[in-house]
């Protein structure tokens, strides 16, 4: 373990529960009253783990959302639903040669990636080194020649490289601060920029949380950017989307291709889409009917 998971401080009693654990960074000898306030107040704003028996989440307040969860008896495994729905880019690009991501947060994605995609390369664009310090806590591997994990503002990461005129196969944005999701994933220009680094094929997923209004905003601006369709999936539980879009869903030919990856994905991984196939096909049936009037 690096030095820093040596430094958390465990401090116990601060829920209901006497099985859970609070784990911050900071020093030993801190006040067990003062970390309370902080989280109490809102103005404690570095993440910090909750632990039980079963599960280790990142959070940035005591207001029942986290960041990550991993399940202690399987660290690989994708603890939450939108985790497991984003996976969905495999319906379209079945072997990626690169995947960005934007927060790398505890990492569930980033190190699904790369258990499951061995001939990928994979970038993690994080801006709090205190998340990044995280790391070692929920087994995200170490850089070597395939994986990499860069402190920098994503949105700037991905100016730079539309600037440089650099390409991905596949963008994953899950940027999220204590005060919801960072607001600059979601401006024009980095949609726009986000376009400009994905291939022919490329595809783009968001992870969105946020009030009604602002995901309509948000959703908005990507179909304008991306045209369509921009598809968006609703999770059963907790009020996550998962938006799709990228020149893959434009082309018809690729909806009997996502038919076979999603078949190839099921047995494989166990990971199921058929709201996305169906959005697809769906999306798709519009498409030739628009076309069909547009020729009477």
């Amino acid at each position: 373990m690096s030095s820093f998971t040596q430094r958390l401080l465990v401090v116990a009693g601060m829920t209901s529960d006497e099985n859970t654990v609070l784990k911050f960074c900071e020093p030993r000898g801190t006040s067990r009253d003062t970390l309370f306030k902080g989280l109490l107040k809102g103005t404690y704003r570095k993440p910090f783990l909750i632990e039980d028996r079963e599960y280790r989440a990142m959070c940035f307040a005591l207001d029942g959302c986290t960041q990550t969860e991993m399940r202690l008896d399987d660290p690989l495994a994708l603890a939450n639903e939108y985790t497991r729905k984003m996976m969905g880019f495999l319906l379209f690009e079945a072997r990626p040669k690169n995947i960005l991501m934007i927060g790398l947060g505890g990492g569930s994605l980033a190190k699904y990636c790369h258990q499951h995609l061995p001939d990928t390369e994979f970038t993690a664009v994080e801006i709090d080194l205190n998340v990044i310090a995280m790391r070692a806590h929920f087994y995200v591997p170490p850089d070597d020649e395939r994986f990499k994990v860069i402190n920098a503002d994503g949105a700037e990461h991905v100016a730079q490289m539309a600037e440089r005129g650099e390409r991905t196969d596949v963008m994953l944005i899950d940027a999220y601060d204590p005060y919801g999701i960072a607001k600059s994933v979601v401006e024009p220009a980095f949609v726009e920029n986000a376009k400009r680094l994905l291939g022919p094929n490329g595809v783009f997923v968001l992870n969105l949380v946020a009030e009604v209004e602002e995901c309509e905003r948000y959703v908005e601006t990507i179909r304008q950017v991306f045209e369509s369709p921009v598809i968006v999936i609703a999770m059963k539980l907790g009020g996550n989307r998962v938006v799709f879009a990228g020149n893959a869903l434009l082309d018809p030919q690729r909806v009997p291709l996502a038919l076979r990856n999603a078949e190839r994905i099921e047995d494989r991984l166990g990971l199921f889409f058929p709201t996305l196939l169906r959005h697809l096909n769906e999306a798709h049936g519009l498409f030739r009917l628009r076309a069909c009037h547009a020729l009477d």
